[in-house]
């Protein structure tokens, strides 16, 4: 995801610098592959949203079986020594 976030900042400069030195079809091209770039690094950046919040709901769903609404009192009871 971050290399094609990269990529299209990149291709963004590059295409800046097209429209200054006065390439108007090079600059469209190179902007347009630009706007390609992002696309994709936002397609990926939901698709890792998505496997980041199935995997915290996979590490919570141990503690909705819990008797006690504390978490912090199950950890003391887990991890007491006595």
């Amino acid at each position: 995801m971050q290399t094609w976030g990269v990529a299209c900042v990149l291709f963004s400069i590059l295409s800046m610098f097209f429209i200054f030195i006065d390439l108007q079809f090079i600059a469209k091209f190179v902007f347009a592959v630009s706007l390609i770039s992002f696309s994709i690094s936002i397609f990926l950046s939901l698709i890792e949203i998505r496997l980041s919040t199935r995997a915290i709901e996979l590490e919570l769903s141990d503690i909705e079986g819990l008797e006690d609404p504390s978490v912090m009192e199950y950890l003391r009871k887990k991890f007491d020594r006595e």
